[in-house]
């Protein structure tokens, strides 16, 4: 249990730090997503205020050639009217005087509008000088960071799959363990508590127990001794093979020479006699049969034993002891092929 509490530990940290990875990532994703809707928003910002400002001063050139050619157009036609009185003069000047002052309103207003917008296209400057800095150094700082970030979820990662294996191996290694110690103390239990209950069974139910008991031992050491013998004829076939490969190797390899042998000696004497032609061929016999004995691996006869008869009296002791028991061999196939 602690080991499985300290395997949950490990994986919520692990799961923390690339969660806190992923969301630094993303907070820097978003970081450069808005610095660049920010730049593209001040560009155009910037743009427009510079169309402003355009605007503003062909308004005011117009104002002021607007104003003139009133004042011209005004003077004019006082020149060209007769003499006033004073009364008229001062009406004259006094309008005059409203229409200076709100002339020098309007241009002290047009002043403030391009200062502001001085400031603003400043501002502005100052602002897209910042991002576009931030843009060529910070994008690396930032590309830096990312490239590390990853890095780091890579190493944690691998730290996270090595970890996993080897707590993986060990609760399978304990796991093992237990279950060999339950088996464990299961079967002494068992012992144990048939132990105590042959002691209040009656004589025939103990003999019976015993029974099944001394067969479930015969049926183990039955199918160990399969085993063992499956395993010792397969690589006796295994050796057997070989031995015929290298056999027939043998056989071919002699008959060859034989063959060269009988060849050459016809050559050089055409006008053999049968009698050499029948002991070549007697050879030749002789030699196969020869080879032919090699193919056994064993060439003597072996005396079976046979198991010594015994009395009656002695088989009826053998059953009343269970160290033999009358069990034939069709009895234990059916058992094995049972289970």
């Amino acid at each position: 249990m602690p080991k499985e509490k300290s395997k949950k530990s490990k994986d919520s940290k692990v799961n923390y730090f690339q969660a806190i990875t992923g969301y630094k990532i993303s907070l820097k994703d978003k970081e450069l997503k808005d610095a660049n809707e920010e730049l593209n928003k001040l560009v155009e910002r910037n743009f427009f205020l510079k169309e402003r400002t355009d605007r503003l001063n062909q308004t005011r050139l117009q104002n002021i050639h607007k104003a003139m050619t009133e004042y011209k157009t005004f003077t004019h036609q006082l020149n060209s009217q007769p003499r006033c009185e004073r009364d008229d003069v001062i009406i004259e000047l006094k309008n005059l005087w409203t229409f200076k002052s709100s002339l020098n309103k309007e241009l002290v207003e047009i002043k403030k509008q391009i200062k502001n917008t001085d400031k603003e296209i400043s501002q502005s400057k100052q602002a897209l000088k910042y991002w576009t800095n931030f843009k060529n150094q910070g994008t690396k700082d930032l590309d830096t960071q990312i490239y590390l970030l990853k890095k780091e979820l890579a190493d944690m990662n691998e730290n996270y799959e090595i970890i996993s294996s080897t707590l993986r191996n060990n609760i399978t290694d304990t796991v093992n363990e237990i279950m060999k110690n339950t088996v464990n103390i299961i079967e002494r239990k068992n012992k144990v508590v048939a132990e105590k209950c042959l002691k209040f069974l009656d004589k025939e139910s103990v003999e019976k127990s015993k029974e099944n008991e001394w067969t479930k031992d015969k049926l183990d050491l039955f199918r160990n001794d399969l085993e063992n013998l499956r395993k010792y004829v397969s690589d006796l076939e295994q050796e057997n093979i070989k031995l015929m490969s290298y056999l027939f190797e043998c056989n071919n390899q002699e008959v060859k020479f034989v063959r060269d042998v009988i060849t050459n000696q016809f050559l050089d004497n055409e006008n053999l006699e049968l009698n050499d032609e029948q002991d070549d061929d007697q050879d030749v016999i002789t030699s196969t049969r020869y080879n032919e004995k090699k193919l056994f691996l064993d060439g003597h006869k072996k005396q079976l034993i046979k198991q010594p008869s015994i009395t009656q009296e002695e088989f009826e002791a053998q059953q009343n002891t269970g160290e033999y028991w009358p069990i034939t061999q069709e009895m234990l196939n059916s058992l094995l092929n049972y289970q």
